[in-house]
């Protein structure tokens, strides 16, 4: 009996053995894939995501940085460049992220090359900076006064901490801000947090605090006001508004906002009337010459228009008709 029953397992097991090895030669395909169908069913799943991928993604510039034309001298079209090096070429500097060690280099490596190519025509710095490292930005102002060019500089928003040091070390006469311009002096602490003995971090306060010190002795011959005063101000966040920061001498001057004059009112030498242009060569936005380079000289708009209001005007009247001609000869 023992010996039937073990029998009759092991039939069993092999029956069941059996029905698995038959569905798994069910379930795999009678002609097994090659390496090179493999590989063309893989790149072509490959091509259609890329496809989709292609079809959802947005068409957009190379750079996020805006664009715009310029025509190189000697060239008879024109090309798009970023509207930083468009502004280089006018001796134009933004200056509007944090100023630490690597954008105060980038800076001095333009200021340099701007010293280079003309030293003495005039370079306008542009701020809106929410702060700045004390050494880097003791750099660039040991490079400003280096420099023989005058140096304009313009608050366009915010000057925090060594932003606003930076925007009082112009050359004097050429320090302006807008109206809403806001100015915050401070000292400044230590760059990145310091450990180590108790003799090294003493050494590293003592050094931030006599470069804390020669900073506001700088800011103090800037402005006109005694070391004394400044140090009492630096004590803690010192506030200006734009008219502050001009009595306190940060700036010189603040730009207000012209009153528009009428085209009517505007002629030139020949009393043509003339659309009204910027006269300052300082002012917010104007150009060297008070027209961007890639325009022709002979159009006001670089792109074919019109220079005079009156020859505008010309082009846009409607056309008159023979009867009304003839009225004015004095035919009828």
């Amino acid at each position: 009996r023992r010996s039937r029953g073990s029998t009759t397992m092991v039939f069993t097991r092999l029956a069941a053995l059996a029905a698995v090895v038959v569905s798994v030669s069910a379930w795999t395909p009678s002609t097994p894939l090659t390496a090179v169908a493999h590989h063309r069913r893989t790149h072509a799943a490959a091509r259609q995501v890329t496809a989709v991928q292609a079809r959802r993604s947005t068409v957009s510039m190379p750079t996020t940085e805006p664009m715009v034309p310029w025509k190189p001298q000697g060239m008879e079209s024109h090309q798009f460049v970023p509207i930083s090096q468009r502004l280089y070429r006018e001796r134009i500097v933004i200056l509007g992220n944090f100023l630490d060690e690597e954008a105060a280099n980038n800076l001095i490596a333009v200021l340099l090359y701007m010293k280079q190519d003309d030293p003495n025509k005039q370079i306008s710095l542009y701020f809106n900076v929410p702060g700045a490292l004390l050494k880097p930005t003791m750099a660039v102002y040991d490079t400003l006064k280096s420099m023989e060019c005058p140096i304009m500089t313009l608050n366009l928003g915010l000057a925090t901490g060594m932003g606003a040091f930076l925007c009082s070390a112009g050359t004097p006469g050429l320090r302006f801000c807008l109206p809403n311009a806001r100015f915050l002096l401070q000292k400044t602490g230590l760059d990145d947090p310091f450990q180590g003995q108790a003799v090294d971090i003493g050494l590293k306060v003592a050094d931030n605090i006599a470069d804390n010190k020669r900073m506001a002795q700088a800011l103090a011959q800037m402005t006109g006001n005694t070391y004394d005063k400044v140090a009492e101000d630096l004590n803690r966040d010192f506030y200006l508004s734009a008219f502050e920061a001009r009595e306190y001498g940060l700036i010189d001057k603040v730009l207000i906002p012209e009153r528009k004059t009428e085209p009517e009112q505007v002629a030139d030498i020949t009393g043509r009337k003339k659309a009204p242009v910027g006269g300052n060569n300082f002012g917010f936005g104007a150009f060297g010459d008070g027209q961007a380079k890639y325009q022709d000289s002979n159009t006001g708009s670089g792109f074919g228009g019109t220079t005079t209001i009156e020859e505008r005007e010309e082009k846009e009247k409607p056309e008159e008709k023979p009867e009304e001609k003839k009225r004015k000869l004095g035919d009828i």
